[in-house]
């Protein structure tokens, strides 16, 4: 005779069920929440150029959307097409954070001769108003005058502000053989004048602490064009007229 098997009755474990569906509700809703969070705060660095709200209204952020709606690539891009912005990084932060880092393409100084801009890079643009840079006075090799577009860009921007003119002024011997073809004059703000050579411009950085450091109470032109532990000044009054 053949005997019947009992089945087990499956009994339901109530705390670990709760627990169970407690768990799969968290994810649920962070993941709802993750999917709907609107930007609480946009964290913009590195611009000058451009203010925050111009930055947001061109990519189109102005109304605080869903964080994970925002694609950064598109920022990337956007932002980017722009010849005074050379490299963007969009991440996400905490807090629905929304970090945009630039990198600009800064407007280093203008050509007299055709009145358009020249950038960290060497590109042209037209001048739309751009105030406080300097004025390249004369023809200069291409060459060059990126080289000292890219040197200068790395100078402190306050002693940038203190440069009125430029002029491309290599330096020749005596046999008139070009000795540093990337020799510029800068006509100073303040009346001084400064040689400088494009490979070396950040020297630039020590004019205001020479002047202080020498007590300098007149005026002259600065020779920063040689080593960069050294310089010699020579003030109006010396020379002989």
């Amino acid at each position: 005779m053949k005997t019947k098997k009992s089945k087990k009755k499956l009994k339901l474990n109530l705390p670990r069920t709760i627990v169970f569906v407690l768990f799969i509700y968290i994810i649920c809703y962070t993941l709802f929440s993750l999917y709907n969070g609107k930007v609480v705060h946009y964290n913009i660095e590195g611009n000058t150029v451009y203010s925050d709200a111009y930055i947001l209204k061109k990519c189109g952020l102005v109304d605080y959307p869903p964080i994970l709606s925002i694609n950064r690539r598109n920022i990337k891009k956007t932002l980017e097409e722009d010849p005074l912005i050379s490299n963007v990084k969009v991440s996400y932060g905490w807090h629905f954070y929304l970090n945009i880092t630039i990198q600009e393409n800064s407007p280093v100084f203008i050509l007299k001769s055709s009145g358009q801009v020249v950038l960290k890079d060497g590109t042209l643009i037209d001048n739309n108003n751009y105030y406080g840079i300097p004025t390249l006075l004369n023809d200069t090799p291409v060459e060059v005058r990126n080289l000292l577009a890219d040197r200068l860009s790395q100078v402190d921007s306050g002693i940038l502000y203190l440069i009125n003119e430029i002029k491309y002024d290599p330096s020749y011997d005596s046999t008139h053989r070009v000795i540093d073809e990337n020799r510029f004059l800068l006509y100073m703000n303040d009346t001084n004048t400064v040689y400088i050579t494009a490979r070396k411009a950040k020297t630039l950085n020590y004019y205001l602490t020479i002047i202080a450091n020498n007590e300098l109470n007149e005026n002259g032109t600065f020779y920063l064009d040689g080593d960069e532990n050294n310089y010699t000044f020579k003030s109006y009054s010396s020379v002989k007229r």
